[in-house]
């Protein structure tokens, strides 16, 4: 059985420099109103690699990650077909994007990646389930698994792909911009009071605190 109860951990977008988008010839802007995914040939920039990066994760050591997702807005309306990959940043903690040309395709990727085949968006400002990616456990266990990461640090995403989406970024004035959400568990020790209290719940007047 699965450690219980389920915790959740939640980040949002709100500083112009964690969402970003990378033209296909190199160029990042940090201060676009919205997050072209990934085709802006309207713009000339191309099929983009688009960076979003959420900070002060925070959650003890030692958890064991249920299930993890992105969830966006929706900006435009798009129907064509669109094929994103998302990747994390492999890295302890992701520092902030910066304009420097490659910004986002230099940063080391995980080996876990994930597909997102995106519905059509068809409503504009929509934040459902056709804007929210699949799950990213993947992604994330392989960033919290590494020996320097620690609570309060900052994960970056990185998609990549065809097609077109558009959402929206942190520079849009009353956006909605892209949230991360975990869910984890505590791994509890064996033999420990605690996971006792956690196996029979209904012998103690202790609950967990879920803050």
């Amino acid at each position: 059985a699965s450690p219980t109860p389920l915790y959740t951990a939640s980040a949002t977008v709100w500083n112009s420099a964690d969402d970003a988008e990378q033209s296909a010839a190199g160029p990042v802007s940090l201060t676009s109103s919205d997050l072209e995914m990934v085709n802006d040939d309207a713009t000339g920039a191309g099929n983009q690699i688009v960076g979003v990066r959420f900070d002060k994760l925070a959650w003890p050591p030692g958890v064991a990650i249920a299930s993890a997702d992105i969830q966006f807005s929706a900006d435009e309306t798009q129907s064509e077909a669109t094929a994103l990959t998302i990747r994390a940043q492999a890295s302890d903690t992701a520092a902030i994007f910066l304009t420097s040309a490659n910004n986002i395709s230099a940063r080391p990727l995980t080996t876990s990646s994930v597909a997102w085949a995106p519905a059509s968006w068809n409503t504009l400002n929509e934040r459902g389930p056709l804007q929210r990616t699949p799950d990213l456990s993947a992604l994330v266990r392989e960033i919290v698994a590494r020996p320097g990461w620690t609570s309060g640090n900052a994960m970056a995403f990185v998609i990549s792909g065809t097609g077109h989406r558009t959402a929206e970024s942190a520079d849009k004035p009353g956006a909605a911009p892209a949230t991360l959400t975990v869910n984890y568990w505590n791994e509890l020790p064996v033999g420990s009071y605690a996971r006792w209290s956690a196996n029979h719940p209904n012998t103690t007047s202790l609950t967990a605190d879920s803050d």
